[in-house]
């Protein structure tokens, strides 16, 4: 139970990576707040942990909106009194609307970078002050190995996750002497349950797909007491899909 005793807030609580990510932590010990803009569901996820003999709440959180932020990190700290881990996972890339940048609409990407990129910044700054005053705290961020290397069509999406990789970098510098480690996770493609996935083992290395859980245990590396000294780091988890394309033996 490395996260005895530990608050951990994870956005995005009602996605594939979210959910797994939120029962992982509370596994591990934490009281986990599952945070999502589908409540519905975030609590869902929230009931599962309990069921399964952890400590959850959910809270209905639009990541988009700073008054949605600060209320829900308010209601954290006035039940718990602190937050001790921020788990920034609550984005997407829009898939079925992907456009190349000149077909895209002023709507979609304003959407994709405001989820994406302003919601981490936002949540960020709305723990900051908390984890000061308590002496310490951990952040880490999913962006993507887009945000290495860009795809046709996703040109929104992975400037917004490139975005949230300097922020993160930017952040870890201002607020590491204040005991507080800021990190990122880059997946590459995780398969939803029920996806196709036909043709993705072929797209990395490793020859396999990753799931949510591959994600999910280097986030619970990165919130641990095992990664004392791991400080503004980018940790891409993607079968070496971003190494580029596979030469011929």
């Amino acid at each position: 139970m490395r996260l005895d005793g530990k608050v951990a807030i994870v956005t995005g609580g009602a996605g594939y990576i979210g959910s797994t990510t939120a029962k992982r932590l509370a596994s591990d010990g934490a009281t986990v707040v599952v945070c999502d803009v589908r409540g519905d569901l975030a609590s869902a996820v929230a009931d599962a942990i309990v069921s399964d003999g952890g400590e959850a709440m959910a809270i209905e959180t639009d990541v988009r909106s700073t008054a949605s932020i600060e209320a829900m990190v308010g209601r954290v700290i006035e039940e718990h009194g602190r937050v001790d881990i921020l788990v920034n996972v609550a984005g997407g890339s829009a898939r079925e609307r992907a456009s190349t940048v000149h077909g895209s609409s002023e709507e979609v990407i304003r959407e994709i970078v405001e989820v994406n990129l302003f919601g981490v910044i936002f949540c960020s700054r709305a723990v900051v002050g908390q984890m000061i005053e308590q002496g310490g705290g951990k952040i880490v961020s999913v962006a993507s190995a887009l945000a290495l290397q860009g795809q046709r069509g996703f040109a929104d999406y992975a400037a917004a996750k490139a975005g949230v990789i300097a922020f993160s970098k930017t952040m870890a510098m201002e607020v590491a002497p204040h005991n507080i480690y800021v990190n990122c996770v880059s997946p590459g493609l995780v398969p939803r349950p029920g996806t196709r996935v036909d043709d993705i083992p072929g797209t990395n290395y490793l020859g396999r797909i990753a799931s949510a859980e591959t994600v999910a245990n280097v986030i619970a590396f990165l919130v641990s007491d095992e990664a004392e000294f791991v400080v503004g780091q980018n940790y891409v988890v993607d079968g070496g899909w971003s190494l580029g394309l596979k030469g011929r033996h």
